[in-house]
């Protein structure tokens, strides 16, 4: 991978970047509020969150980079969304991250209608980054979201909160390697289904 690509991957995969990712939770501020998941088992729940949605989001990143249809691609997860706001959201998240990197280089590089994970894969590509780069980065700013959300939710400190991330790295890499996506998550996305229902929400979702 050449500097240059590099660079880009790092400017990407910021959490920082401004596409509003951090205003959604996906159904974690429901299980907080629940006390479900809480700091003693965060590490657990990310890793189970990994193994599924990871994985099959990953997948979505790198059908996307090896030049699928992006629009068809879309569809097809968007089938797989069972929660509306959950659905919303990645597909808000993807509009702007759309609209974004055409606004950086100039010209209409991504489609705007793509769910994030697509849009991203769609990136990595067009920057020549490396498939498997891409998508472990698109994995590594999800995770780095989610911890991100924990500590808006519960008491969860600097130290730990790096630490934690720092543990899941390894869990990263095997759900970029996994290819037969069988994704059954119904527990988050019941809790996204029930986020609207919190009398006091610091999400979208």
């Amino acid at each position: 991978m050449t500097e240059s690509a590099l660079l880009r991957l790092l400017h990407l995969a910021d959490s920082a970047l401004p596409v509003g990712s951090t205003a959604h939770s996906f159904g974690l501020e429901t299980l907080a509020e629940e006390a479900v998941v809480v700091p003693a088992n965060l590490e657990s729940f990310l890793r189970g969150y990994l193994e599924e949605a990871g994985v099959l989001e990953g997948n979505y990143v790198r059908r996307a980079w090896n030049g699928q249809s992006p629009q068809s691609l879309s569809e097809e997860l968007s089938a797989r969304k069972a929660a509306r706001t959950a659905r919303d959201a990645s597909l808000k998240l993807g509009h702007r991250f759309a609209e974004l990197v055409n606004g950086m280089v100039g010209f209409a590089l991504i489609p705007n209608s793509l769910h994030y994970c697509i849009a991203f894969g769609c990136a990595g590509k067009a920057f020549e980054i490396p498939a498997d780069t891409v998508v472990i980065a698109y994995l590594h700013q999800s995770i780095a979201g989610l911890v991100s959300a924990a500590q808006r939710l519960m008491p969860l400190g600097q130290t730990a909160a790096a630490r934690l991330l720092w543990n899941l790295k390894p869990a990263m890499i095997q759900a970029s390697h996994v290819e037969e996506v069988s994704c059954f998550n119904p527990y988050l996305e019941l809790a996204s289904m029930r986020h609207g229902s919190l009398e006091t929400r610091l999400f979208i979702s």
